[in-house]
């Protein structure tokens, strides 16, 4: 294999790898360059696999693998300009520099096999524009676990719950949010909900932030694997087999105090307050007909509290306790510079609803009281 590649393209398509490789030392990523002058990077896992394709000068066809880790880090610190890739037996010679002034050797994994794209056959599809894609999962992700005990806490379920509406739903057994899409979708797309894990939702966004204007989903048939695709990069993505909770039984419905507050005041006055909580982490939140006043404290003697000026509130005084580190994670990923925060009674939940989102976007973010306020 001998070829010769722009930089920025190389550091692009190594980019896309990250995920596959970041916690394996022993992870290879596969160059495989065809005589039509493509050069194709391939990277997987028991979760991700992916393929970045770019347009290249293929000097001699070939294919090699290479230590991941070590590669993208020297790509990471090439030079702009032209980058020559050359296999010379068991190692992978880099150029690069105006005169080819830079050289490193890197050792060739000889066992490598390469495998192509998988081909998924399937009505299970829709062109989803990117934007709003990585949107519902930044609303989402930040409540869903690496790992979790509850099994349901480690994925993101993705469903449509009624007509053309699309939703993606996590919750970690303390807080929940979902994010709805309405958008004109195929017939027969996602009739059943998938759970995608954090790993996944991760590489689907960063996907989404390249700034691709729409992203095709397809789903093959056995609902294993999830296919995100634009024209040079494919993604497969291990759907997970748990099977969601109906989460809409939780969700409050009736009876609820609504109260209009700015989103980066409050959440300056938590991050302050909470400067004094302990462990727990516990944030006191007392409604009165004025004002909202925060609070916490430790077994100790620190204490923090500052109130915030309230307009429509008109129920009783109302005190709740919740978990402040949720609650400043929640603030950090809205946008919104308003919110309405709903609320019942001392153990109910709250919900809190951001007011101006993307167009056909809206987000719900459920948080569990604590029951015993420190």
């Amino acid at each position: 294999m001998h070829l010769r590649v722009a930089r920025n393209f190389l550091y692009t398509a190594v980019n896309r790898t990250q995920g596959t490789i970041s916690d394996r030392s022993l992870a290879h990523i596969g160059l495989k360059a065809l005589d039509t002058g493509v050069l194709t990077l391939a990277a997987s896992d028991h979760v991700i696999a992916v393929f970045s394709q770019m347009h290249t000068e293929v000097l001699k066809a070939g294919e090699v693998f290479v230590p991941g880790r070590l590669f993208s880090d020297v790509v990471r610190e090439l030079p702009d300009g032209l980058v020559e890739l050359e296999l010379s037996k068991t190692q992978l010679m880099i150029r690069a520099g105006k005169n080819n002034e830079f050289l490193m050797k890197l050792p060739v994994i000889e066992d490598g096999v390469w495998k192509e794209p998988v081909a998924i056959k399937t009505v299970n599809t829709a062109s989803l524009p990117a934007s709003k894609l990585s949107y519902m999962i930044d609303q989402v992700q930040f409540c869903v676990a690496l790992d979790s005990a509850r099994n349901y806490g480690a994925v993101g379920y993705l469903h449509k719950p009624q007509g053309e509406r699309l939703r993606l739903v996590g919750s970690d057994g303390y807080r929940l949010s979902f994010c709805d899409l309405n958008l004109e979708l195929p017939a027969g797309f996602l009739q059943d909900g998938i759970c995608i894990s954090k790993r996944a939702l991760t590489e689907l966004q960063r996907m989404c932030q390249e700034g691709f204007e729409n992203i095709e989903l397809s789903i093959s048939e056995d609902l294993t694997t999830l296919r995100a695709a634009v024209s040079d990069f494919e993604l497969f993505l291990r759907l997970s087999a748990v099977k969601y909770p109906n989460y809409v039984g939780v969700l409050p419905t009736a009876n609820l105090h609504p109260v209009n507050v700015s989103r980066p005041h409050l959440q300056n006055v938590a991050k302050r307050v909470l400067l004094a909580s302990d462990k727990s982490r516990a944030l006191q939140m007392c409604f009165s007909e004025s004002e909202l006043t925060l609070s916490s404290r430790t077994a100790g003697s620190s204490e923090g509290r500052e109130s915030v000026p309230l307009e429509g509130y008109k129920g009783q005084q109302k005190d709740l306790s919740v978990n402040g580190k949720f609650l400043v994670e929640l603030f950090s990923v809205i946008a919104s510079e308003d919110l309405t925060l709903q609320f019942k009674g001392q153990e109910d939940p709250i919900v809190i609803i951001p007011k101006e989102e993307p167009t056909n976007c809206r987000s719900m973010h459920v948080l569990v009281p604590i029951r015993e306020q420190q």
